[in-house]
């Protein structure tokens, strides 16, 4: 699993790292990538210069947006023109200025036959909160002894729920303009970039049914008052609610922008700007509509001790994963928003196509 680790780091700093899958013959694929978003220019004509043909590796989702590969599997491979720049892949991965037609190439294979390796490549660019686009040569070996190489497997694996993975590092008591009573305790996830925060207010029965609220964290509302979503506000009455009901906890999730990270939520905010909704905009991306996960939050909950619980929430999703995950869901909460002409979009969305409860 360190090498997992350590790839989604090479990643994220511009460098290439091998994938393969390890068959039982000892003729598996793999393949060298690199993060279209992160490499450099130079990286861009050392793999071109190996001698096998680069392809610029795209999801499903991102396909879609470019209007090519119709009905096609998880992953895409589009060949690199010889004369392709970072710039034009870039452009092609949604970073910046948006793809033209004429930037995409007509090459495109839709069912390449390093499908299964390809879905681990973009697994990991996702795990680093980089675009879902990587520039790829396939090799069944690492064509350098310095390249570091992993498993399929071992990615798989690596995102798979467990409850190892998460260790409480710190705890203090932090009183909350809303709640005086406050206890503060974070949790580090040992396979991942995530600290996740549990606020503990007040003093719960946690043998009991405990008010609980999972809040993802997003800076542009939490913080900074940004008006194209609810969520400061919902922080806000859920920490007031909590403490109404005599105390709880409230989880405080690093997974910025529905789990993209937060360079892609700007990159995202700027399509609604062109006329998409928040979720088509993701998608547009290259993402899922959500890409959220809660056995974080459901393991935390276990390591505070609470197992029995009433969510305050309007979202179904994370009733059911929290419930698939052990906890006990016995209650829901309504927290509801107020809606502006920023923010009406989103709201609509959020009900109309996720599901959103009132």
């Amino acid at each position: 699993m360190l090498a997992v680790d350590r790839a989604v780091i090479e990643l994220r700093r511009g460098r290439a790292v091998h994938v393969a899958e390890r068959a039982a013959n000892g003729h598996g694929r793999g393949l060298v990538v690199a993060a279209v978003e992160a490499a450099p220019q130079v990286l861009l004509k050392r793999l071109a210069a190996a001698g096998t043909p680069p392809w610029l590796l795209i999801t499903r989702e991102r396909a879609d947006a470019l209007g090519i590969a119709d009905g096609t599997g998880a992953t895409v491979a589009l060949a690199v023109p010889a004369e392709a720049t970072f710039d034009t892949l870039r452009a092609i991965a949604g970073a910046g200025v948006e793809a033209s037609a004429a930037h995409v190439t007509s090459d495109v294979d839709a069912n390449p036959p390093f499908a299964d390796v390809a879905a681990a490549c973009l697994r990991l660019a996702k795990a680093a909160r980089l675009l879902p686009a990587l520039l790829a040569i396939e090799t069944p070996t690492p064509p350098d002894a310095s390249l570091l190489s992993v498993d399929v497997a071992d990615v798989l694996r690596h995102g798979e729920p467990a409850r190892p993975r998460l260790k409480q590092m710190s705890q203090s008591r932090v009183p909350l303009a809303d709640a005086l009573d406050c206890q503060l305790a974070l949790f580090r996830d040992e396979h991942g970039l995530g600290e996740h925060v549990a606020v503990l207010i007040g003093s719960p029965d946690l043998r009991g049914v405990v008010p609980v609220r999972l809040h993802s964290a997003c800076l542009t509302g939490d913080l900074l008052g940004s008006l194209r979503c609810d969520c400061g506000e919902q922080l806000r009455r859920a920490v007031r609610r909590i403490a109404e009901l005599g105390g709880g906890v409230l989880l405080y999730l690093d997974q910025e922008g529905r789990g993209i990270g937060l360079a892609n939520k700007l990159r995202a905010y700027a399509l609604q700007d062109n006329g998409l909704d928040t979720l088509d905009a993701d998608r547009s991306l290259g993402f899922l509509e959500d890409e959220r996960t809660y056995d974080v939050a459901a393991a935390m909950l276990r390591e505070i001790g609470v197992s029995r619980i009433e969510l305050l929430t309007n979202n179904p999703q994370k009733i059911a994963a929290l419930r698939a995950h052990g906890i006990d869901v016995v209650g829901r909460v309504p927290l509801v928003g107020t809606a502006n002409s920023h923010n009406a979009r989103y709201l609509k969305a959020k009900r109309e196509r996720a599901g959103h409860l009132e």
